[in-house]
């Protein structure tokens, strides 16, 4: 009983026992599965919150070339499709851009459902030389030169060696014979050495080494081979290793952020496009003219060389050309005031400026870069097909946008390499109608001056530039044009015209031996002969000049001009305006009197 009593009371203990460690299973297996679901939300943020770099491939799809600096846009695809599942944050990366960008001309577009988050401009090192393999090169490079030389040397060594041997030969040959010849007239004693023998033997000796010293010297000249071909390789490696290194460049950084639960379209891989454009300095392009004339019409050819060193081709695609100067800061100008004072003493300005008090640092006034002049689309318009033209016409540019700046686009894609070369594109052909005149002056020159006045009648702003002027078919020189506004006025050279003639001549001159006074008279006259062998009617403006006293003992008065001068200025200069028909001459009578003191040296007065 005593056993059963016991087995009795020990079955509580154990069913206590067993339902102890279940709980201890069950609340281990919660706690496992709790820390699975964190995991699993953890995973899930993480993968939520995760970042996915991408290269953008965005080649160059337009340059605005401005006179001073460039702005170029790239358009590449962003390829969704390869992101991993669940990301929807995206640096796409566009590199290889220069190093002279402006970072804060950085724009960001495009189109599909990514968004904008930020922007940011880094720098790319490129790789350097490895200096250590550079060192070893050049260590390698000075020991096959000190080889060089010691064969060099050593080749020296053997042929003197030759040397020797072939006066050796000589000398002992011509001392054996002797020998010979003198014991061939007696007989042969038992100790006498066979001197035939001797020669033979002395021979060979000599002969094997003339044979040791050819084999060392075509051993020196194969070494010396080895050694050359080696140097020259080793010379090739330090010279592209010591090449100009490639300039480091800079990369655009977007960061985007992509919805959720984006859904590529089943037609295609890539639901986003990306542009970026930035200003770029080191390029530039100026105006340049061609001007004919013929007969009374002006034609201009208006072109642009563009040039650029901004360390990236520009390959031939959608090019502008801008009139407008972005710049990073703008400031008005103002006028200081304009203080005047009476000069003083160094010792009084060193003394002044010891007690004045430091004037004040001057104010900068800056802001973020503008992009003047005409907004640049996002994408090149599409081109309309050209309308048929006649042969050997120029095609122009067309005028996008004016107003305070103008913006063209060539006719065609135009490349730029990077090189700092000009590169030509025309923009505008203008026809002008020209006035023509003559300009003489025969004081200085007996000769006449064809020149054409023209107005600006188009819609253009002509920038300065060098223009190259032709008459008919025969270059006649260049000249600076200034800038021209629509309505202005430009004038032409063309060169001297022989087919006006312009003679002048002293007439009279004539010194009063009568004085009044003490005043001294000299009376003088010029005629001036313009004679028209053109076939048309000419236009010929005639400047002749009288002296001006500067001192006032002296005096010019009583001047005549015949015709009268249609302009006499208070400096003496005097102008004719002729009309001269073909054939016609006019002539021109200039006098005056000149009165000095006697015995005074007049200075400034001739013929």
């Amino acid at each position: 009983m005593a056993a059963v009593a016991d087995d009795t009371s020990d079955t509580p203990n154990e069913a206590d026992a067993v339902d102890e460690a279940a709980a201890v299973t069950e609340a281990a297996a919660v706690t496992e599965a709790a820390a699975v679901t964190e995991a699993a939300a953890v995973t899930e943020a993480a993968a939520v919150t995760a970042t996915a770099a991408v290269a953008l491939d965005a080649p160059i799809t337009a340059v605005v070339v401005y006179p001073t600096a460039a702005r170029v846009t790239r358009r590449g695809p962003l390829d969704l499709s390869a992101l991993p599942a669940g990301v929807t944050r995206v640096e796409a990366a566009v590199s290889g851009l220069p190093i002279g960008l402006d970072e804060n001309s950085v724009r960001v577009g495009g189109t599909g459902p990514a968004r904008v988050l930020g922007v940011r401009v880094v720098s790319q090192a490129r790789a350097t030389t490895d200096a250590g393999a550079l060192a070893d090169l050049r260590a390698r490079q000075d020991e096959l030169r000190a080889l060089l030389a010691e064969i060099g040397d050593e080749d020296e060594t053997e042929r003197a060696r030759r040397t020797f041997l072939d006066v050796a030969a000589r000398v002992g040959a011509g001392a054996l014979a002797r020998g010979l010849a003198a014991g061939s007239g007696r007989p042969a004693g038992p100790g006498d050495v066979d001197a035939a023998g001797q020669l033979v033997s002395v021979g060979d000796a000599f002969a094997a080494q003339i044979a040791g010293v050819h084999a060392r010297r075509r051993e020196l000249a194969r070494r010396r081979e080895e050694a050359e071909k080696e140097l020259t390789m080793i010379g090739r490696m330090i010279e592209s290793r010591g090449a100009k290194p490639v300039p480091d460049t800079r990369a655009v950084l977007v960061d985007l952020e992509l919805p959720a639960d984006l859904e590529l379209p089943a037609d295609s891989d890539t639901a986003a496009e990306m542009e970026v454009s930035y200003l770029v300095g080191s390029a530039s392009w100026v105006s340049g003219y061609d001007a004919r004339l013929e007969g009374e019409r002006v034609t201009l050819t208006w072109f642009a060389m563009i040039s650029q060193r901004t360390g990236e081709d520009w390959p031939a695609t959608d090019l502008r050309l801008s009139t407008a100067r972005p710049a990073s800061g703008f400031t008005l100008p103002e006028l200081d005031p304009q203080f005047v004072d009476v000069r003083r003493t160094p010792e009084s300005m060193h003394i002044r400026g010891a007690l004045a008090a430091p004037g004040g640092a001057p104010v900068l006034v800056g802001g973020m870069p503008t992009e003047a002049g005409a907004a640049m689309p996002l994408a090149a318009a599409p081109r309309r097909a050209p309308a048929p033209a006649p042969p050997m016409v120029a095609a122009t540019a067309v005028l996008e946008s004016a107003g305070a700046a103008s913006t063209y686009r060539p006719p065609r894609p135009v490349a730029v390499p990077a090189d700092g070369d000009p590169h030509r594109a025309t923009v505008a052909v203008i026809e002008l109608d020209a006035v023509l005149d003559h300009l003489t002056v025969p004081k200085l020159a007996a000769e006449a001056h064809l020149r054409a006045a023209v107005v600006n009648t188009s819609a253009h702003t002509l920038p300065a530039g060098r223009v190259s002027v032709f008459h008919e078919r025969e270059f006649v020189g260049t000249s600076r044009l200034d800038l021209i506004p629509p309505g202005g006025e430009l004038e032409l050279q063309l060169g001297v015209d022989d087919r006006v003639k312009v003679e002048r001549k002293l007439a009279r001159r004539s010194t009063g031996r009568r004085m009044v006074g003490n005043v001294r008279r000299t009376d003088v006259a010029y005629t001036i002969l313009v004679t028209n062998y053109a076939s048309m009617r000419a236009r010929v403006t005639v400047r002749d000049q009288v002296p001006v006293p500067r001192h006032e003992s002296i005096t010019v008065r009583d001047v005549s001009a015949e015709p009268a001068a249609a302009e006499h200025t208070e400096l003496g200069l005097l102008t004719w305006n002729l009309e001269l028909d073909p054939g016609a001459s006019r002539e021109i009578r200039l006098s005056y009197r000149l009165e000095h003191p006697r015995g005074a040296e007049i200075t400034g007065w001739g013929d």
